[in-house]
């Protein structure tokens, strides 16, 4: 069961990345967040007052606090690196999350990489070089290190995978302190205040919306909400390097799927390659 939630998270996290580079047709990555923000503090909101809740603010206080600050910066960089760059080409290069956290845990936990996990690193790292290959030529998959530091989706994308690679860790730690609809209130809210103090010319073309398009970003703010509460539930029952697994593995296929049926990007044999090796990689590395 506890892996059965792991799953379904994953998918809602991969159908989230679709209606949300859906939604950047028609609206500035500050509004969609700012829409989901408001709907998630409203929905925590309710499941607060009239549901039981705890919360430990002592211990609860830093850990959400740097949770907020790397969500807001992280969540606008996932928005730019996906607007200008094929699903297909940046969601895969979030396998680089549960790498990046196998390495904080060596350098920061003492935790030694086992060399089954180098072995993963390597994959992984192979991969994305094939991902941005022109062809299968050695000369080729080393001449895409140029094209990966040239892209600045791609280089964006790997920031986001730090950050992502440090979030899941400091949702578990918050969770210690606090229950689930605390915990999402404090964190939505907080985003959202951040949110509408940088970005007053964004909630004034709020008005502006046609009723149509107003769906689509209903529909981003349904699976979104659910993705999140999903995954937090998913922490609760599982190790974070397992269920960063399952989601990484389900979302970079999604955008494969999604790229070529929605985006109708094309699929190449470095891309369905590269792929299995990210694949690989992140299923070694937890």
């Amino acid at each position: 069961m506890e892996v059965l939630i792991c799953v379904i998270s994953g998918f809602f996290w991969a159908l989230f990345d679709l209606t949300r580079k859906l939604s950047l047709k028609f609206f500035s990555p500050k509004s969609i967040l700012i829409c989901l923000m408001l709907m998630q503090s409203i929905l925590f909101l309710v499941w607060t007052f009239y549901t039981d809740f705890s919360l430990d603010l002592k211990n609860y206080l830093i850990p959400s606090c740097l949770l907020i600050i790397i969500g807001v910066i992280s969540a606008l960089l996932f928005l730019k690196a996906i607007s200008n760059s094929e699903l297909s080409l940046t969601i895969p290069l979030l396998s680089f999350t549960p790498l990046f956290s196998a390495v904080l845990s060596y350098f920061l936990l003492n935790e030694k990489l086992t060399a089954i996990q180098y072995f993963a690193i390597s994959f992984i790292i192979i991969g994305a070089l094939i991902l941005y290959s022109s062809s299968f030529k050695i000369s080729s998959i080393f001449q895409s290190i140029i094209t990966i530091k040239e892209n600045l989706s791609a280089k964006i994308m790997i920031i986001v995978a730090f950050s992502w690679s440090i979030t899941p860790i400091l949702d578990k730690i918050s969770l210690k302190y606090s229950s689930i609809n605390i915990h999402g209130l404090f964190q939505s809210l907080g985003m959202l205040l951040i949110l509408i103090f940088f970005s007053i010319p964004e909630i004034k073309k709020l008005k502006q919306f046609k009723i149509n398009k107003i769906n689509l970003i209903l529909l981003t703010i349904f699976i979104g909400i659910t993705a999140t509460i999903l995954q937090f539930y998913a922490i609760l029952n599982n190790y974070v390097p397992i269920m960063e697994a399952i989601k990484r593995t389900i979302g970079q296929f999604g955008s494969l799927f999604f790229g070529y049926f929605v985006f109708k990007e094309k699929i190449t044999s470095q891309k369905i390659v590269g792929l299995i090796f990210l694949s690989v990689g992140i299923l070694n590395i937890i």
